[in-house]
């Protein structure tokens, strides 16, 4: 039992509506920032450049801005989102119309994803994994999903960070400097420290029989990264 609620962490509850509203208006453009500086440092741009079709599912979606800037990038991509907040997806199926992207965005549960196995070339998420009640089941079923050969990438808070790295997270969020110190400090103790831990995920790679590597912090971020190639 105790192992179980190791795993489970301390932030798995749904957003509200008003948690939704503030994140999909007030935090998810700037976290576009984040995305870039984790999809560089995975080496899953490289990936994304190939001009050629690839399937890609971004888990935990939101209202969408992160599939969408990729989907501007990379126009070729076919790509589809998920999240569990039918607010979020009517907002991302909004954004997508109003961009002229075509995206497929749909009301589901990362832990039982409603698609077939090795049906996508790219799982990413960025920020969701903190919300899953079961994160082995969550990272389960992004692995079944996956193609051979495709690539996950899985990034969110830690409760392995410092303060000093939840500081560089507000500065490339591009939030007012000003409020940097005080801010930071409580991100840090209200989103950081209640997440799981990088050796919380380390053990679900080995449950999952991910390599070793899989898992590690990203040293600029206050975040943890889940990165393999399915074989």
């Amino acid at each position: 039992m105790k192992k179980r609620k190791m795993l489970q962490g301390n932030l798995t509850q749904k957003y509200s509506a008003a948690e939704a509203w503030i994140h999909d208006y007030l935090i998810a453009d700037r976290a576009l920032r984040l995305h870039m500086v984790i999809l560089e440092h995975g080496k899953l741009t490289d990936v994304l450049a190939k001009k050629k079709e690839q399937r890609l599912l971004d888990v935990g979606c939101g209202g969408g801005q992160a599939a969408i800037r990729l989907k501007e990038i990379y126009p070729y991509l076919v790509l589809a989102g998920i999240d569990l907040s039918a607010d979020q997806i009517s907002r991302a199926r909004k954004r997508a119309r109003r961009k002229g992207c075509d995206i497929t965005f749909e009301v589901a549960d990362a832990q039982d994803l409603p698609f077939e196995d090795v049906s996508f070339d790219v799982v990413y998420s960025f920020g969701s994994a903190k919300h899953w009640p079961d994160a082995l089941k969550g990272l389960g079923e992004c692995w079944r999903v996956l193609k051979p050969g495709g690539e996950l990438l899985v990034a969110d808070a830690t409760s392995d960070a410092t303060i000093e790295q939840v500081e560089n997270f507000y500065t490339i969020s591009g939030m007012p400097g000003l409020f940097k110190k005080p801010l930071s400090a409580v991100l840090h103790r209200r989103m950081f420290r209640p997440a799981r831990s990088v050796e919380t995920y380390q053990r679900i790679a080995t449950q999952l029989q991910m390599p070793p590597g899989t898992v590690s912090q990203i040293p600029s971020l206050p975040a943890f990264m889940f990165r393999a190639q399915k074989p």
